[in-house]
């Protein structure tokens, strides 16, 4: 038996430590600002959402991709015991944020595939379940996989901004900077004001800049 950090057995008990439990979060819903930005201070993660089921559903995901970076690499996910008391009693010194407190669990990605497969068999146009299959497949790194199925639901809603942004992001972690390019441009045209296309833009052209220099 392999006695290396990074070995099947170290990682499937880091997955039972870390990924098999809730997680406390904190939603913050600020008056002058829709939507709800959500943290996980034991973690260090944060996420946003349009409302609190989208804001709990990015902060899964988050957590998952956070645990992931660590456990593939045989890592022990740093924790931070405390923090969520200590962000508490911060956001109450400033008292001009609404906060609730609840719990997630991290996403298990082929519990997430098997249940889009399910949808999408009764449904084969359920462009909601095509986008959440297409992110599980892109954070299992089958990068083709989530291309299919972000394109399958941009031709049938053309106007879903996180379809090109997902597909973007497919795009980018093959190294096809043309491309990913091409759907953040896209992504912006149907959401102009969001902030993370355009950071995530901004890096895809530096990325080209880099890989054309190279060459």
């Amino acid at each position: 038996m392999s006695s290396e950090p990074n070995s099947a057995e170290a990682r499937s008990e880091l997955v039972t430590r870390f990924k098999q439990r809730d997680y406390e979060v904190l939603l913050i819903n600020e008056p002058d600002h829709p939507g709800y930005s959500v943290l996980c201070p034991e973690l260090g993660c944060a996420s946003q959402g349009d409302d609190r089921e989208e804001a709990l559903e990015m902060i899964a995901e988050a957590i998952s991709l956070f645990l992931d970076d660590h456990i593939n690499e045989g890592q022990e996910p740093p924790v931070r015991r405390g923090a969520m008391a200590e962000t508490i009693a911060e956001y109450e010194a400033e008292g001009c944020h609404e906060t609730e407190q609840a719990k997630v669990r991290p996403l298990d990605w082929d519990e997430m595939i098997a249940d889009c497969d399910k949808a999408l068999a009764r449904n084969a146009e359920d462009v909601s379940a095509l986008i959440r299959r297409a992110g599980a497949f892109l954070n299992k790194n089958d990068h083709q996989w989530a291309m299919d199925d972000y394109s399958a639901a941009i031709a049938i809603v053309p106007d879903k901004p996180e379809a090109y942004r997902g597909r973007a992001r497919a795009h980018f972690n093959l190294r096809e900077f043309d491309s990913a390019i091409a759907d953040y441009d896209a992504a912006l045209r149907r959401d102009p004001y969001d902030e993370i296309t355009m950071a995530a833009l901004e890096s895809t052209y530096i990325a080209l800049w880099k890989q054309r220099r190279s060459t």
